[in-house]
């Protein structure tokens, strides 16, 4: 069976908003973004566009005066990477909310958009739902980050 990167990536995007959508396990809606999200992003910088962790880098070197890359890059991928390595014995056990789900779909969902996928009735309730779930959360709250 021949199939592209970008079906395998919305085929994963679709499972874990599907996983969301069921109030599902965020570990499996994380890991399965995190892949979308790593595949579309590489497509998305083919096509000499940025990718979603290129527009948080930007973001994050405005509003901090440019930290190096390895730190920016090391907080925003920490949680998807853990789940995926078991690199540091500190990490063998982490905390994982709703919100690092959310997180790493949104910027999943934003590359595949960025590359002109189709907005389906899953891409549609995912953004639906991003617009009331940010309703809801205090972005006051500093130990949210």
């Amino acid at each position: 069976m021949g199939i592209h990167k970008i079906e395998i990536a919305k085929r994963q995007l679709d499972v874990a908003i599907d996983i969301l959508r069921s109030d599902g396990d965020y570990l499996a809606v994380i890991t399965l973004a995190g892949a979308a999200e790593e595949i579309l992003g590489v497509l998305v910088k083919r096509q000499n566009k940025l990718a979603m962790v290129d527009h948080l880098k930007e973001l994050d070197s405005k509003l901090s005066g440019g930290r190096k890359f390895d730190v920016v890059n090391y907080e925003i991928n920490v949680i998807r990477n853990a789940l995926k390595h078991a690199n540091f014995p500190d990490e063998d056990e982490i905390e994982v909310e709703h919100f690092d789900a959310v997180a790493m779909l949104s910027r999943a969902v934003a590359n595949y958009i960025l590359l002109g996928g189709a907005e389906s009735p899953k891409i549609i309730w995912f953004y639906e739902y991003l617009n009331t779930y940010c309703e809801e959360i205090d972005l006051n709250d500093t130990n949210r980050c």
